[in-house]
């Protein structure tokens, strides 16, 4: 099947978007995730004529280890060597078990879920998956305190995050292969949870073992179809196939990492040769739009993320809910996204993309109106705005062309790049007044993409301050829902007030990235990250 035969985003794209064929991808989670067709060649084995099945993949540095359970920034490693026990099935976002042999079984008042494990699955290292290493999964990932939203409604969660505990008391392991977990309250969303890499299941005696190096160099290991053969943390990391993955040899044979931190390298590095597959940045879209060779491998997915205005509400700038609505009118997403963005997103109807579980079917583009965006500063008292937006420099011609809309309607916004770390620094401690970003589900589930940000407990950690408890009220609502159409009209109505009554924030656009793969590959799995497991090289 060729690329523009791929399914194509059902929504309403604009002329230029709707010539080009979009894979649904996931962050996230939420929106569906994309997959390469699987070509209709290779063996098993994934060998051709002998020589290995090899797929060279360029791509930055994450500049950390890869223990997801302290990190997000994985390109790719950590869902490719570890599994969670439970699955997103790529095409329709249905959760399908994986290291289980069924999806858990739940008891009448949604509290307590029965696990059971597939018998016989091995980490790398040999040695055989058992309860106890979920439980371990979870003790440590709760001690570390680090991605832990998703789950802190198992019960005695919360007691191990405050040092109350060492041991999870809501994981109850029966034998090797049977456990359960109990949560505090009903949560719609916690299987779908579980999907998150954040929930990868590690080996208790190898993690122990390894400490504080555990996620560095090859200290680390997984029920994964692939393992780490080499990696110097700096340059390469190298994947191998695990010969007795549980389900099955995977196809390819290695996958070489390359480290190339440069957008513009990487491209090149695909022209000459160097790598089969990578990213490609949103701004050199134009620059290839006449390069056959990487226009005719350009592929897009949807991941489960949304790029946003965050205001910093305790500040004196955005008390006003009218000069926020001005904001938010001055800008024409449409327009941003056909040009600066060079059509590799769409225009937001609201917070929660179209693909994610939540999101309003009946929502249209957040309206772009300059005159009454002048005319609410003049209901607001003319006042004089002026402040500065700090933003990451990959955010930075973005933030630019808002600049200059803004200044149509009399906002002085001066914008300053800083740099990433710097910036999470100040996101995290609350000193940026203005700046933009881009924050991705890995669970496609809409209320927990958005949730995970402006409820009052989390605005106030991002330099937001979002503060409704009317807002706070849907979400939780939608969480403790067991019916899924109630679930739905919570999480809309969450949006509706977040982005249409309280301009709490201002969404931009959705994002479609783009990235380059060689012909001869297919099976391409992309949900945050690319999943490998099923490519096969022609």
């Amino acid at each position: 099947m060729s690329k523009n035969r791929m399914g194509v985003l059902a929504h309403a794209l604009s002329p230029e978007l709707s010539r080009r064929s979009f894979l649904r991808g996931t962050l996230g989670a939420a929106v569906a995730a994309a997959t390469m067709p699987l070509a209709a060649c290779g063996g098993g084995s994934g060998n051709a004529g002998g020589d290995e099945a090899v797929l060279r993949f360029g791509t930055s540095n994450p500049g950390a280890n890869v223990d997801t359970q302290l990190t997000s920034n994985t390109i790719g490693i950590s869902e490719n060597v570890c599994d969670t026990l439970v699955t997103l099935d790529p095409n329709t976002q249905e959760v399908l078990p994986l290291l289980l042999t069924q999806l858990p079984e739940v008891s009448e008042d949604g509290l307590t879920y029965s696990f059971e494990l597939k018998e016989g699955v091995k980490f790398h290292d040999g040695t055989v998956l058992t309860a106890n290493d979920v439980k371990y999964t979870f003790e440590r990932l709760f001690k570390l305190k680090s991605q832990t939203d998703s789950y802190t409604y198992i019960v005695g969660a919360q007691d191990i995050i405050d040092d109350k505990a060492t041991e999870l008391a809501g994981l109850t392991v029966t034998d090797d292969t049977h456990f359960t977990i109990t949560l505090t309250q009903v949560y719609s969303s916690f299987v779908r949870m579980l999907c998150q890499f954040y929930a990868s299941i590690y080996p208790a005696a190898a993690c122990e073992a390894a400490g504080d190096n555990w996620g560095i160099g090859t200290n680390f290991i997984g029920t994964g179809p692939f393992k780490i053969e080499s990696n110097d943390d700096s340059t390469e990391c190298v994947l191998v196939a695990f010969d007795d993955y549980h389900e099955g040899r995977p196809a390819l044979d290695r996958i070489e990492i390359t480290y190339i931190d440069d957008a513009g390298s990487r491209v090149m590095s695909f022209q000459n040769d160097d790598i089969d597959l990578c990213f490609v940045d949103t701004s050199l879209l134009e620059q290839y739009k006449d390069d056959e060779a990487v226009s005719s491998a350009l592929v897009y997915y949807t991941p489960a993320a949304t790029q946003f205005l965050n205001l910093n509400l305790n500040g004196p700038e955005f008390q006003d809910i009218k000069v926020r609505e001005a904001l938010s009118l001055a800008i024409n997403r449409q327009e941003l996204c056909d040009t600066i963005l060079s059509g590799a997103a769409l225009p937001c109807t609201g917070f929660i993309p179209p693909s994610e579980s939540g999101s309003d079917p009946n929502g249209t583009v957040l309206e772009y109106n300059v005159d009454r965006a002048k005319e609410l500063l003049v209901e607001a008292g003319s006042p004089t705005i002026s402040f500065t937006s700090k933003v990451r420099p990959q955010d930075e011609n973005v933030m630019v062309a808002i600049q200059a809309v803004w200044k149509e309607i009399g906002v002085d916004c001066k914008v300053e790049t800083m740099d990433p770390q710097q910036w999470r620094d100040d996101r995290a401690a609350g000193n940026l007044v203005c700046t933009l970003v881009t924050w991705s589900t890995l669970s496609f589930v809409g209320v927990e993409h958005m949730g995970s940000y402006f409820t009052s407990d989390k605005a106030s950690l991002r330099s937001s301050f979002y503060n409704n408890p009317e807002f706070d009220a849907y979400v939780q609502a939608a969480r403790s829902a067991m019916d899924e159409a109630e679930v739905t009209e919570n999480t809309i109505k969450a949006d509706n007030l977040l982005v249409r009554t309280d301009f709490g924030t201002i969404p931009v656009d959705w994002p479609q990235n783009p990235y380059v793969l060689r012909e001869g590959f297919s099976g391409l799995e992309v949900l945050v990250d690319f999943h490998f497991k099923h490519v096969t090289k022609a």
